[in-house]
């Protein structure tokens, strides 16, 4: 079992500034959240343009790579969270010595943003994981080929770190194949996670947030539906088993507890013959959580902000029986999904999110929810406003 990490005191006087390192589609849709709250927001963005920037009151040109940038940052504001995980946990562990207030903290934040330190600290917590192998720079192929033997060819390779929607993600055919990938990030200095293929029966999305003094609240575990990485469509509560569900709250909360976290946590999960594998962690607002805002009575948004704040959490009871998300990616034929707007929007009860992104096939521009008593009609509405917006369903069925 994992030992809990020891909460930090909440401090409540008066509304503070938040930065958000990162300005994409999460900061943005934190901002939209902090503004009935009169919070105020800095985003450190690494250019203008970036969906946040387009309603930010204040934005900070820089990269988190970029000590000066995020000391500038710390400068501006009295705490600091993230839009995504591709940050430099160096930098932000001498700002936390010099008094900077950073939540999720960068020793939770570790296990977030290295596939390989979250592997092993789940494996040590006797934590059901797929099987694994962590190959450095410099260790020999040997291992990946005994690993190969004991598991079967049925692999997948990720780079421990960098790696999001898919990206850094590779599914090998071959002995060769998989010695080229691993050669090729083992050049770019990249450590290397080998996990088992597992059968997998459903996916499963587990959202908590925690607040700096310990207290806790979960959503309903959803199911979804992911694609070539990316998350296609998400289900809540589903088709799951109350048991089921329940399981993978309780996992998300023990973990959530033991590294400590103070914000909002994704814990992906794949449910097999064998039960719950956890899959990965996301120490931030997260794509299968998109439905809370209007899906629950506080959104993943509103509560990470309470939470990195020192606010008091809010309930996440549904306000539905069903719900459904369904993210809009940009059409094949490139056409700009804002131009179709009419057509999605005279779909009943149809709530439309757009991001402020350029148009081009494949990419994440926005989501659509649906909230109604019914799990496959509300399903079937989700889908119709989307492919008016120009999203192709690629496997997933209503």
């Amino acid at each position: 079992m994992l030992t809990p990490a020891k909460a930090s005191e909440p401090s409540t006087q008066g509304l503070k500034t938040l930065g958000i390192v990162g300005a994409g589609q999460l900061a943005r849709m934190l901002i939209e959240a902090a503004s009935p709250l009169d919070i105020k927001i800095v985003v450190l963005a690494e250019a203008n343009g970036e969906p946040a920037t387009l309603v930010a009151s204040r934005t900070m040109l820089g990269l988190p790579s970029d000590p000066k940038a995020m000391a500038a940052l710390a400068e501006a504001c009295d705490v600091i969270t993230f839009d995504h995980e591709l940050v430099d946990l160096e930098i932000l562990s001498r700002l936390e010595a010099e008094g900077t207030a950073i939540h999720p903290p960068s020793s939770a934040l570790r296990y977030a943003c290295n596939k390989a330190a979250m592997r092993a600290k789940l494996s040590e917590a006797a934590i059901a994981c797929p099987r694994f192998l962590v190959l450095e720079p410099g260790q020999d192929f040997s291992l990946a080929e005994d690993f190969a033997s004991m598991v079967g060819l049925a692999l997948v390779a990720k780079a421990a770190t960098g790696g999001y929607d898919g990206r850094g993600v590779f599914m090998p055919e071959s002995l060769d194949e998989l010695r080229q990938i691993i050669d090729e990030l083992h050049e770019e200095k990249i450590t290397v996670l080998l996990e088992e293929r597992v059968a997998i029966k459903r996916e499963l999305a587990a959202l908590v947030v925690r607040g700096m003094d310990g207290s806790l609240v979960t959503w309903p575990t959803v199911e979804t539906v992911q694609i070539n990485g990316m998350c296609q469509q998400v289900e809540a509560p589903g088709d799951l088993p109350d048991a089921l569900r329940e399981h993978a709250g309780r996992i998300a909360a023990e973990i959530a507890h033991a590294l400590g976290l103070v914000g909002v946590m994704a814990v992906e999960l794949f449910e097999t013959e064998d039960g719950l594998l956890v899959n990965e962690l996301a120490m931030r607002p997260h794509n299968t959580g998109h439905w809370t805002i209007e899906g629950a009575v506080t959104s993943q948004f509103e509560n990470h902000l309470r939470a990195v704040l020192g606010l008091s959490l809010g309930s996440s009871e549904m306000t539905a029986a069903a719900v459904a998300m369904v993210n809009l990616l940009g059409p094949e034929d490139g056409s700009d999904p804002r131009d179709r707007l009419h057509e999605a929007l005279a779909i009943s009860g149809a709530h439309l999110h757009l991001y402020g992104k350029a148009a081009r096939p494949g990419r994440k521009l926005g989501h659509v929810t649906t909230l109604g008593s019914e799990r496959h009609e509300v399903l079937e509405r989700a889908w119709q406003a989307s492919s008016a917006l120009g999203t192709q369903r690629k496997g997933a069925q209503p």
